[in-house]
């Protein structure tokens, strides 16, 4: 298996990730014009665990980065500094708990808890108001959970070939568990104390499966009126036809589920769309962050 198609798998939601830590090279995103902006880095207490981020400072909206599922802030590292130089915007990516340079929880994973704990952790930063979200993959998740619960504070979102509970529902929570890109780990957890940080990040955030965040997700809304855009791969990355296709049609019932929501084809691409085509994904962004200051 070559270097793409690791990378592809790694952010398939949770597990292969831990298979290609560190062994992925990402794609070259373009030349920079100008001068790099500066990146602050930030330990931020969130209340029983401190969070990693980066931030590049900016005028106007938080353009706010969710990696995929078992990676961390370095997924945006490339792209972060251009979005800030296009969008002018403060532009925030940040490591969820586990992974990265934030701190592993003793407590069990709930993606509700570490939604408000990273919340927590903006407010601290004071940049927790006149947010766009930008989710790739189980990022999409975390987006769209934020988005449901901060409505007042969310101005905008891009989804980037986000995992969701549609797609779950077309196979069932049963199959997805044991599929070895959703949530079947490729490693043994009965002796947790031989694990790996790593290793141990993954196997918390798998927890009890899929069922309970399947059931969460369901309740989501996002709010009207704002501006939503859904970037969709359309090269294979999933092992059946079928999947493939049943996550297309997911895409689709989740842009016609959302008012005014726009669908993209990342005609180029497979999952990793951030690191196969970014300038797509920096004009996607641009776009939302010129509506929002335009509304």
């Amino acid at each position: 298996m070559n270097a793409s198609a690791l990378a592809i798998l790694r952010s398939v939601l949770l597990t292969v990730c831990f298979l290609c830590a560190g062994t992925v090279a990402q794609a070259d995103v373009g030349d920079q014009t100008g001068a790099a902006p500066e990146v602050e880095e930030h330990l931020v207490d969130a209340g029983s665990y401190k969070l990693h981020f980066r931030i590049i400072r900016g005028q106007g909206p938080v353009v706010l980065l969710e990696a995929g599922g078992g990676m961390d802030s370095a997924e945006w590292n490339d792209l972060a500094p251009r979005i800030a130089q296009v969008t002018g915007a403060t532009v925030v990516s940040y490591d969820r708990p586990g992974f990265g340079k934030s701190d592993l929880p003793e407590i069990p994973c709930d993606m509700r808890e570490e939604s408000s704990s990273m919340w927590r952790a903006l407010g601290h930063l004071e940049l927790d108001e006149n947010v766009v979200l930008v989710g790739h993959s189980y990022g999409g998740w975390m987006v769209r959970l934020h988005a449901n619960d901060h409505p007042d504070d969310v101005v905008g979102l891009v989804f980037v070939d986000p995992f969701n509970s549609t797609f779950v529902d077309s196979y069932g929570v049963e199959y997805c568990d044991q599929h070895p890109m959703m949530g079947k780990l490729p490693f043994d957890i009965s002796q947790p104390e031989k694990l790996t940080r790593e290793q141990k990040a993954l196997a918390r955030m798998v927890g009890q499966g899929l069922g309970p965040k399947v059931e969460l997700m369901r309740e989501t809304r996002i709010k009207e009126g704002i501006p939503v855009r859904l970037i969709t791969s359309t090269q294979p990355f999933l092992p059946k036809a079928e999947e493939q296709e049943a996550w297309r049609l997911a895409h689709e019932k989740v842009v016609d589920s959302i008012p005014g929501a726009v669908l993209v084809e990342a005609k180029e691409s497979g999952h990793m769309i951030p690191w196969q085509q970014p300038d797509l994904v920096l004009e996607e962004i641009r776009k939302v962050v010129e509506a929002v200051r335009g509304s």
